[in-house]
């Protein structure tokens, strides 16, 4: 089957467009349910230090196609290098970095510090450490985690990675079908 294809843009001076906050969620987007490979794999939080209670997990993946379903229609969309690195200055020049919740649920948490975002490039960083395999233009957060709740859901396994709550303009793309999809997903995540 068919469905439709939007890429996701950001222009640099777009004033209303953007992040708005940062969620802690149980099943990020960028996943797409948990990928499914022969052996299930998934990207989530890698606890950077324990007892100081920090993570790190990746935001963005550019040119991932993201199941998105609106009522009963489906479709994809994806973002590219160029939109993610806008995304990510943007998210730094609203001052974003203490806006987070759980879930999207628009409540606020205490005691969560995004202290580092950066884009890989060819020029700066090319990898993460844990995150090799991710391409060039994937979009990385640190934080540390203060809230004891928060951080015993991570512990728990109940909060897996970071998720974003943005606006963007919407690009038609080239239509996928379901076997370009799986081999779009599995090209980006095939040595994880």
């Amino acid at each position: 089957m068919d469905y439709p294809h939007y890429k996701l843009t950001l222009a640099p001076n777009e004033q209303e467009m953007g992040m708005k906050i940062m969620s802690m969620v149980q099943s990020p987007a960028i996943m797409i349910n948990w990928v499914k490979f022969s052996e299930q794999k998934q990207i989530k939080f890698s606890i950077q230090d324990n007892e100081q209670r920090i993570v790190f997990a990746p935001a963005l993946v550019p040119d991932l196609p993201i199941e998105r379903i609106n009522g009963d229609q489906k479709f994809y969309v994806s973002i590219d290098r160029e939109n993610i690195l806008n995304t990510a200055i943007k998210f730094s020049k609203d001052n974003l970095a203490n806006k987070l919740d759980t879930n999207h649920n628009q409540e606020l948490l205490n005691g969560i510090t995004i202290f580092e975002s950066f884009v890989t490039d060819e020029n700066r960083v090319t990898m993460a450490k844990g995150f090799e395999d991710l391409p060039i233009g994937t979009w990385f957060i640190t934080a540390k985690v203060n809230n004891d709740e928060v951080w015993n859901k991570i512990k728990a396994g109940e909060l897996n990675g970071f998720s974003i709550d943005a606006l963007f303009k919407f690009e038609q793309a080239p239509t996928l079908e379901d076997s370009e999809v799986q081999s779009l997903i599995k090209n980006i995540f095939s040595i994880l």
